[in-house]
């Protein structure tokens, strides 16, 4: 293969004489790399200047957890990289992969700045392409630093969302007992006026005392339902907007987010099953408002798509542990019985603005949410899996 021809088409070489890419050429050796194959790791010293004469290469970052790549670049037939480590002499600053099988032309460190000393085409040239490439890069970051605060922006927004939504729930529930009240202290004054105008203070008082007692039931009754989901609502709200870490009683933390969702719950005719298996000490230390907002999104996500609208269907909730000490973790299993997630959409449902449902009001950042929560807040895991008749979110707490 002339390689020459090659070589023109990069603008780090276009200016240099035949002459000077047949010296080149001749200098470089050629490598073959298999698929999945690292041409160099983050840290590695700078062995040398690539040329990609078949193939395909991926360049990427992992994450301080060693978890998740970071991808920078996908580069094909025609490219050149690793040419920053020749100049500083500086450590490899990312991972270069194979993801095909892969062909390269490759020329040392030592040879390539002989070169560039002999030749000021070549100093040219190299000046001309790094600026190139500083001007790209720095281009890039920036829409990607615009596209990752407008996304920070959306799902803040979407959380503001589901939070007013549970406000008018419970706005609405709490009034509902607070009527009741009302109309129960109405009647007791009624009666209290009858009793004291009534001359027959016999049979007819006892029976005005029954109705005394049973209205004064209803009040405290409802003056204590009324109060819980108060309560409830207010540690929830100010845990979700503290995001401050707590120590907590993990069941019923769960069992308070459950209690407020249940209003929502019972219009959509979603049965939630709670069940706590924990096996040790129920105290957590971590996020509980980031907990309640990651458990309300998936049983929402279950309200909206595991069913048929109008039907309803059962959600099963699970807490469990395993582990001691410093290796304890909490499971938390939501648990659906509806149609399922088909398996090709599986691996896209926690991508932002990913919906299957724009038309029932999904905006696709609900399980985006749910999963930025538990991996950058929490630091936990979230693992999905579903078929037909079954779907189990898998949620992982660390205990420290």
């Amino acid at each position: 293969m002339n390689v020459i021809p090659l070589l023109k088409q990069l603008p780090f070489f276009a200016d240099l004489s035949d002459d000077l890419l047949g010296q080149v050429v001749a200098t470089g050796r050629t490598r073959m790399l298999s698929a999945g194959e690292f041409v160099f790791h983050k840290g590695d010293p700078p062995d040398g200047l690539y040329v990609l004469l078949d193939g395909r290469v991926r360049v990427f970052l992992t994450d301080d957890q060693g978890q998740h790549d970071v991808e920078l670049a996908t580069l094909s037939t025609g490219s050149l990289f690793g040419e920053m480590a020749l100049l500083d002499g500086e450590p490899r600053s990312a991972n270069v992969a194979c993801v095909e099988p892969s062909r390269c032309l490759w020329l040392s460190r030592e040879e390539f700045l002989e070169l560039l000393r002999s030749s000021s085409g070549l100093l040219e040239s190299l000046l001309a392409d790094l600026s190139r490439r500083v001007r790209g890069t720095q281009e890039k970051f920036y829409w990607e630093m615009l596209r990752r605060q407008r996304l920070q922006s959306d799902m803040e927004l979407e959380r503001h969302r589901a939070l007013s939504s549970l406000v008018a729930g419970v706005a609405h529930e709490v009034n509902t007992p607070l009527g009741i009240v009302n109309s129960a202290a109405d009647l007791l004054g009624v009666l209290v006026q009858e009793i004291t105008t009534s001359a027959d203070n016999t049979p007819g008082l006892q029976l005005l005392c029954d109705d005394l007692r049973e209205s004064a039931a209803l009040v405290q009754g409802n003056i204590a339902r009324a109060s819980t989901l108060i309560q409830r609502f207010k540690t929830l709200s100010s845990q979700q907007v503290s995001e401050a870490r707590q120590r907590v009683h993990l069941p019923n933390c769960v069992q308070d987010t459950l209690s407020l969702y249940s209003i929502q719950g019972r219009r959509a005719g979603i049965e939630v099953v709670f069940q706590s298996r924990l096996s040790g000490p129920p105290d957590w230390d971590g996020y509980p408002g980031y907990l309640s907002q990651v458990l309300l999104n998936l049983l929402t996500n279950a309200e909206r798509y595991a069913y048929p609208p109008g039907t309803g269907g059962r959600v099963e909730v699970e807490l469990s542990d395993h582990g001691t000490n410093d290796t304890r973790r909490f499971d938390l299993v939501v648990r659906d019985f509806g149609r399922g997630i088909p398996m090709e959409l599986q691996s896209r449902v926690f991508e932002p603005f990913f919906t299957t449902g724009r038309d029932q009001g999904g905006t696709g950042l609900g399980l985006a949410i749910v999963y930025n929560l538990i991996h950058d807040s929490m630091h936990g895991q979230i693992e999905l899996t579903s078929r037909p008749g079954l779907t189990e979110f898998h949620v992982e707490l660390p205990t420290n």
